[in-house]
C-alpha cells in the first residue's frame, strides 16, 4: 500500500513539473541557509560542553563599586585563587588564568612572539583538553615546565617528539629555558579558552612584583573553581561576605567589593561588553539567525501552499473520483502529504549539497571553523525540518482536499472560493511582509554600516601602520613600560631619518578596540574621577593628526615633556576648565606635573560608545603618581605608528621590515593596519548585515517563483474569461491591469505593514550606536515603488502573453 501511495505521488510531482521544480528550487535554497544556521546556533549553544565537570566549574566574577556604580569583571587578583581554596572547603581544585606575550626561541637566529597563559597546576584537572603525551597531574607541576598544542610543537620542533626538548622564553628580564612536560591535542573549537601554550603560574614571581601579587585590588587574568557539587554554588556565594571582612579588614565595606560564580556552561553566550580573556557570542545574534532562517523556510512553505490550493479545482476532481472508488479521508491526506514529504526529502538533499557549497563563505563571513558533521544530534534537526515542513507545507491542502464532498466535486456545483481566493491571497501578501521587511532591515543596516564607516573619527587612519615591539618585561610595571618605550623610541627615530617616512609616533593603547587604559582618581569632594589615558612618544599626535585647540604638542624628544599631559575637550569640559594649559590636577596625589595642551575630542573607541576624558603622557610615573585605580584593556607592549608619504604599501611595508632588522635583528617583525583595526571593530554588525542581506535576497528570489507560478495559475484558470472579453473588444492592458490589480492590493498591504515595523525591529539594533542615523523617507519609497515594479513586471509578464492568445482556441469547446 505504501509503495503505491509512493508511485502515485511521484506521477502526480513528475507530471506538474512547474510547480514541482519552483516547490524545490525555493526549499532547497531555504533548507540550504537553514541547516547553516541551525547547525552553527546548534555548534555555539554547545560550547564548552565536552568537559566531564562543565556543570561543576564556575569563573569567579568580580563586582567594585565606583561612583555609587556598581561595576563588574572577571578580572581578579592573583592572591583571590589560593585565598578561596583555603576558605571554602566546598572547592576541591581552582586555577588561575592569566595571559601574556614573549619572545621565544630554540636559536637566537629565529626568535618568535609567543602567546601563553600562566595556570595553575590543577588547569588540566578542571578541563578535559585532551593530553597525549605526559601526565595530567605532574605536567605543570614544575615552575620550568610548560605544556604545548601540537599546532605550536610543529612550529618548533616539526615532526620530533616535542618531549622533554627545550624552548627558551623571556617571561622577566632575561630568558629562561622550559621543557616541554606535556602535548595537547590542538583545543576543541567548540572551547571559549584558547591557548597555544601553557606555564606554570609560579612564573607569576617573575612577572608581576610582589605587593601587586598580594593586593586585593590589582586585577590580573581570571580565576576558576571547581565544586565538588553544582548545589554548593549558593553555600560559597553566602560566605563571601564573611571572607571579604576577613581579608580586606578595616577596607571593608559592606556591598562595595565582592565575588559570585558564574558557571562556564553560560560563559560563551553573553551579552556582557566586559566578557573577559574568552571568545563570547551575543545571544542576541544566535535569535535574529534563527528567525532568519525560520522566515525564509515559511516564505518556500507557503509557495507550496500557495500553489497547491491554486490548483484545488484539477486536485478536486482526482479527490472526488478516488472517494468514489471508495477511498477514506485518511488515505487521502496521507496520499497528499506524501507528496509533501517526497518534495521535502529532495529539498532536503539538495539543500545539504548547497550547504556544503556555502559552507567555507559561512565560516569565512562569521569567522568560525564549523563543519558539517552530521552526528545525532544533526540527524535530529534535519528529521524536525523534514517534519516540520512536510506538515506545514502539506497539512493545509491534504485536509482541505480531503475533505471535500464527491458529489458537489463531480456535478462542478462546488466553489472553492475561499480556497482559491482569501487564504491564497492572505498567504501570498504574508510572503511579500516577510520578504520586504527583510529587505526594509536591511537597508537600514546598511545605512547605518555606511554611516560609521564614513564617519569622521577626529584622526587621520589612512597610510598608518602599527608595528608591535615586543616588551622588556620586569616585576616593575613602570620599569617594563619605560624600558620598552626607549627600545621603541630606537626604532622610530630609525624610521624618521627615511625621506619615504612622514612621521612616526610611539603608543601604547591602538584604535578601535576600546584599548585605552581606564584610570581615576578621587576629587576634592571624595567622588570618583574616571577618564581613559595612553601613554604615547614621539610625534604621536602630529602621526594621527590629532587637532591640537590649546596649547601645544608633545615634545618629541625622548626625556622631554616626561611630566606633562595632553588631554581632550572632554576632559577640559568634565573639569569645568577654561584654559586648560593654566590648570593643574585637582588631586594632591600627583607629582609636579603640566597640562601642556588640548587636543580637538576624537573617537579613541567604537562609535559604540560616547567619547570620554582623555589623557595623554609621556612618563607613567607622573600618572601613576596621582591615580588610585587602574584597569589595564590591552597588550602592554608598545606600538611604533607609522605614516607613510606614498601609496605604495608594498614598499613602504618592505621598508619598515628592512629597519626593523637592523634595530631588532632576532625578532619577529609583525604589523598591522589602522584602519583595519578600526573596522574590525564593527565586524559582527557587518557580517550580520551580510547575512540579513542574503536572508532578504533568498526570500525575494522564492517570493518571485511562488509569484510567478501563483499568477500562471490564477491567468491558466480564466483564459475562457480572457477569450470573452477579447472577443467584447477589450485591450491587452486592460486584460493585463485587471490581473495586475489583484496582485498590487497584495503586495501593498505587504509593503505598508512591513515597512513601519521593520523600524520597530530594528529599533534596538541602532540603539546601541552612540552615532546612529536613520535612512530618509526617500529610501524607503524608492524601496515600495521597486516593490511593486517588482510585481507589475512578473504579472504583466504572463497576463500580456495570455491576453495574446487567439480567442478561438480558449472558447472552441463551447
Amino acid at each position: 500500500m505504501f509503495k503505491n501511495y509512493f508511485k502515485i505521488a511521484l506521477r502526480n510531482l513528475s507530471k506538474n513539473k512547474l510547480h514541482t521544480g519552483i516547490n524545490l528550487i525555493g526549499l532547497s535554497l531555504g533548507l540550504g541557509v537553514s541547516i547553516l544556521i541551525f547547525f552553527f546556533v546548534q555548534f555555539e549553544i554547545n560550547f564548552d560542553t565536552f568537559h566531564s565537570n562543565s556543570e561543576n566549574t564556575f569563573r569567579i566574577k568580580r563586582y567594585e563599586m565606583f561612583e555609587g556604580e556598581l561595576g563588574s569583571s572577571f578580572s581578579t587578583p592573583i592572591v583571590s585563587a589560593p585565598t578561596f581554596k583555603e576558605e571554602f572547603p566546598q572547592i576541591q581544585k581552582v586555577t588561575r588564568f592569566i595571559g601574556g606575550v614573549a619572545q621565544a626561541y630554540l636559536d637566537e637566529e629565529n626568535t618568535q612572539s609567543q602567546e601563553f597563559l600562566t595556570v595553575s597546576p590543577d588547569f588540566l584537572e578542571i578541563f578535559d583538553f585532551n593530553l597525549l603525551q605526559g601526565d595530567k597531574a605532574s605536567a605543570l607541576s614544575d615552575k620550568y615546565g610548560i605544556v604545548i598544542t601540537e599546532e605550536t610543537s610543529k612550529r618548533y620542533f616539526g615532526d620530533t617528539n616535542p618531549i622533554g626538548q627545550s624552548i627558551r622564553i623571556r617571561v622577566a628580564e632575561s630568558y629562561e629555558e622550559y621543557q616541554v612536560t606535556g602535548l595537547l591535542e590542538d583545543i576543541p573549537t567548540n572551547s571559549s579558552i584558547q591557548f597555544d601554550m601553557l606555564l606554570n603560574d609560579q612564573n607569576l614571581d617573575l612577572m608581576v612584583e610582589e605587593r601587586s601579587r598580594n593586593s586585593w585590588y590589582n586585577v590580573f587574568g581570571e580565576t576558576y573553581v571547581t565544586l565538588a557539587s553544582a548545589s554548593q554554588e549558593q553555600d560559597v556565594e553566602a560566605g563571601m561576605e564573611a571572607m571579604m571582612k576577613k581579608v580586606l579588614g578595616e577596607d571593608y565595606a559592606e556591598g562595595e567589593y565582592y565575588f559570585t560564580l558564574e558557571p562556564i556552561s553560560e560563559m560563551h553566550l553573553s551579552d556582557d561588553p566586559n566578557a573577559g580573556m574568552i571568545e563570547t557570542t551575543r545571544p542576541k545574534l544566535l535569535w535574529i539567525l534563527s528567525t532568519i532562517a525560520i522566515l525564509i523556510l515559511l516564505i518556500a512553505s507557503i509557495n507550496f501552499t500557495t500553489m497547491a490550493i491554486g490548483r484545488a479545482m484539477t486536485r478536486a476532481k482526482e479527490v472526488g473520483v478516488r472517494k468514489t472508488m471508495g477511498a477514506d479521508f485518511g488515505q487521502l491526506v496521507f496520499q497528499f502529504l506524501t507528496e509533501a514529504f517526497l518534495t521535502t526529502v529532495a529539498a532536503l538533499v539538495v539543500g545539504a549539497i548547497l550547504a556544503e557549497i556555502l559552507l567555507p563563505t559561512f565560516n569565512e563571513l562569521f569567522e568560525k571553523n564549523l563543519s558539517l558533521v552530521y552526528g545525532l544530534n544533526q540527524i535530529l534537526i534535519l528529521i524536525g525540518l523534514v517534519i516540520s515542513i512536510t506538515l506545514l507545507a502539506g497539512a493545509y491542502p491534504a485536509f482541505f482536499l480531503s475533505g471535500l464532498k464527491p458529489i458537489k466535486v463531480l456535478k462542478g456545483t462546488l466553489s472553492l472560493h475561499f480556497g482559491k481566493q482569501g487564504l491564497r491571497k492572505g498567504l501570498v501578501a504574508f510572503q511579500f511582509f516577510i520578504s520586504f521587511l527583510l529587505v526594509a532591515s536591511t537597508v537600514i543596516m546598511v545605512h547605518q554600516m555606511n554611516t560609521i564607516r564614513n564617519y569622521d573619527l577626529g584622526f587621520d587612519q589612512n597610510m598608518v601602520v602599527m608595528v608591535d615591539v615586543p616588551e622588556i618585561p620586569s616585576t616593575s610595571f613602570v620599569k617594563t613600560i619605560n624600558e620598552s618605550f626607549k627600545q621603541a623610541e630606537l626604532y622610530r627615530q630609525s624610521l624618521s631619518a627615511r625621506s619615504e617616512i612622514q612621521s612616526a609616533g610611539i603608543t601604547i593603547a591602538t584604535y578601535g578596540d576600546d584599548a585605552f587604559w581606564n584610570a581615576g582618581f578621587p576629587l576634592e569632594d571624595g567622588k570618583q574621577f574616571q577618564f581613559k589615558v595612553n601613554f604615547v612618544g614621539g610625534d604621536y599626535v602630529k602621526t594621527l593628526g590629532l587637532e591640537v585647540l590649546q596649547g601645544r604638542d608633545f615634545n618629541p624628544d625622548q626625556g622631554a615633556d616626561s611630566s606633562a599631559f595632553v588631554i581632550n575637550q572632554k576632559f577640559a569640559e568634565a573639569m569645568g576648565w577654561e584654559d586648560p594649559t593654566a590648570e593643574m590636577m585637582p588631586s594632591t596625589r600627583f607629582d609636579s606635573h603640566e597640562i601642556v595642551g588640548v587636543v580637538k575630542n576624537f573617537n579613541h573607541a567604537s562609535l559604540y560608545k560616547d567619547i570620554e576624558p582623555v589623557l595623554f603622557a609621556k612618563s607613567p610615573e607622573a600618572v601613576f603618581s596621582g591615580i588610585n585605580s587602574l584597569s589595564i584593556n590591552s597588550a602592554t607592549n608598545p606600538k611604533v605608528i607609522v605614516k607613510g608619504n606614498g601609496s605604495d604599501f608594498e614598499s613602504f611595508i618592505t621598508l619598515l621590515e628592512d629597519e626593523w632588522a637592523k634595530v631588532f635583528p632576532s625578532e619577529a617583525f609583525s604589523f598591522s593596519f589602522l584602519d583595519e583595526t578600526v573596522e574590525a571593530q564593527y565586524r559582527a554588525d557587518e557580517r550580520l548585515g551580510k547575512m540579513v542581506f542574503l536572508a532578504a535576497g533568498i526570500a525575494i528570489l522564492i517570493a518571485a517563483m511562488g509569484l510567478f507560478a501563483l499568477a500562471a495559475l490564477s491567468i491558466s484558470g480564466r483564459t475562457k474569461e480572457i477569450g470573452i472579453r477579447k472577443v467584447l473588444g477589450a485591450s491587452s492592458w486592460s486584460i493585463s491591469w485587471m490581473f495586475n490589480k489583484e496582485f498590487l492590493v497584495i503586495t501593498l498591504i505587504g509593503i505598508f505593514i512591513a515597512l513601519p515595523l521593520s523600524f520597530y525591529v530594528m529599533q534596538s539594533w541602532i540603539e546601541q550606536f552612540a552615532v546612529k542615523e536613520w535612512p530618509s523617507w526617500l529610501n524607503f519609497t524608492l524601496l515600495a515603488i521597486s516593490g511593486i515594479g517588482f510585481t507589475l513586471l512578473i504579472v504583466s509578464a504572463q497576463s500580456y502573453y495570455a491576453s495574446q492568445m487567439n480567442p478561438v482556441k480558449t472558447l472552441k469547446d463551447e
